[in-house]
């Protein structure tokens, strides 16, 4: 028999899922490679014995044909940062907001990572916007010199002008020219469309108040460690869970996650059980199996351990339990007693609910919303010491 069906938190078998979702390309809420994803997650709940129901949001889409950034030489690489207007803008690149200039503006790594923060960046782009500049670029920090996509509004109305990102490894060059005022000419083209996204949501027929176990399954890019770790462990705890008849949970693989979690609070809102009838939720956020990266010559090069500051955040009466369940993982086997020191992310808007008890899982890493994150982000060791330590935690909330 398929050791993948014998054992679904054997860690090739999760590995392979986060290569499948990984090869469906960009993952951002309505673009092909992201509803392609949809179908093929449900498909894989569907064979693992659930009913899936697809609930539809609508979402605006802006497809990127290309964006790029010129000054001298070749064309720099961009990317917008939301939500978009195509067009092209041209004049002196300046660090200082001037009418008729190109603004340069630089965020520090992190900025654009935390849901719920996007003024931190939006507030300068609208200052320089509202100062009359013809366009905006974006340095986006980053400890690999990679471009980092920001979280955005779902509501947000474009910008009035091309407002782009482009890598760290740029920036030297461009605050050169800013200093020397080069022109720079912004090039963005693409087209805004109304489209749709799905949440998924998991059911099979079990006994007593329904546990939630949710992860979101949308992202900029190709997402392999931010978002293609939690999804692969959540496939497979449904899998292990499956034959399970005494057990009531609902799986909810949230989409629009890179604006502000929408799918996930849009759920959480209008169609979860309230938090007297659940038995408690279960979050799987970013990163959660992921090796940490570091530059070695000008090399992106993958260390042997996972990155530092992952976070496992859980109910007071769970820490025993979940400590006991990732003994011997950096970081996890440290649980934070969330009761004492609230989290942040979903796991935070879940507690404000509510809902009791809580486990959130994630990490911060240097490859979060970048291009880079790719399969390699992850392994099947890694991926099955994370899923082996949850189904123990998920055990002890149903006994």
């Amino acid at each position: 028999m398929d050791e993948h069906v014998t054992d679904p938190l054997n860690g090739a078998a999760l590995y392979a899922d986060v290569e499948a979702y990984a090869g469906f390309g960009d993952h951002r809420a309505g673009t092909p490679g992201e509803l392609a994803a949809t179908a093929w997650i449900a498909g894989q709940l569907e064979a693992a014995g659930y009913r899936v129901d697809a609930h539809e949001f609508a979402c605006p889409v802006f497809d990127v044909r290309s964006a790029q950034v010129k000054v001298d030489g070749p064309a720099i690489e961009a990317f917008p940062l939301w939500t978009p207007r195509a067009g092209e803008a041209e004049g002196p690149l300046s660090t200082e907001s001037r009418p008729g200039a190109v603004a340069v503006l630089s965020f520090p790594f992190g900025t654009g990572a935390p849901l719920h923060a996007s003024e931190v960046w939006r507030k300068p782009v609208a200052a320089a916007i509202a100062a009359g500049a013809a366009g905006v670029v974006a340095i986006t920090e980053n400890p690999l010199g990679e471009f980092v996509a920001y979280n955005a509004l779902p509501e947000a109305e474009p910008w009035s002008v091309p407002v782009l990102g482009v890598a760290s490894r740029e920036g030297p060059a461009l605050m050169a020219a800013a200093q020397a005022r080069k022109t720079a000419r912004l090039s963005l083209a693409g087209a805004m469309r109304q489209g749709a996204s799905n949440n998924l949501v998991a059911r099979r027929p079990g006994s007593g108040r329904p546990l939630m176990l949710s992860t979101p399954i949308s992202g900029w890019f190709g997402c392999a460690g931010e978002r293609g770790s939690g999804v692969a462990i959540w496939l497979g705890l449904a899998r292990r869970l499956a034959a399970r008849n005494d057990l009531n949970i609902i799986f909810l693989g949230a989409s629009a996650h890179e604006f502000d979690g929408y799918g996930g609070h849009l759920f959480a809102e209008t169609l979860a059980p309230r938090p007297a009838e659940a038995r408690g939720w279960v979050h799987i956020g970013a990163n959660v199996a992921s090796y940490d990266f570091a530059l070695d010559g000008g090399r992106i090069v993958r260390l042997d351990q996972p990155q530092p500051g992952r976070m496992l955040a859980v109910s007071s009466g769970l820490v025993p339990v979940a400590r006991a369940a990732f003994a011997g993982q950096p970081s996890y086997q440290t649980p934070r007693d969330i009761d004492v020191e609230p989290a942040g992310g979903e796991i935070a808007a879940y507690q404000r609910m509510g809902y009791k008890p809580l486990v959130g899982i994630l990490g911060v890493h240097p490859l979060h919303h970048t291009r880079r994150d790719r399969p390699d982000a992850t392994s099947p060791d890694l991926l099955e010491a994370v899923a082996r330590g949850l189904a123990a935690v998920i055990e002890a909330i149903q006994a």
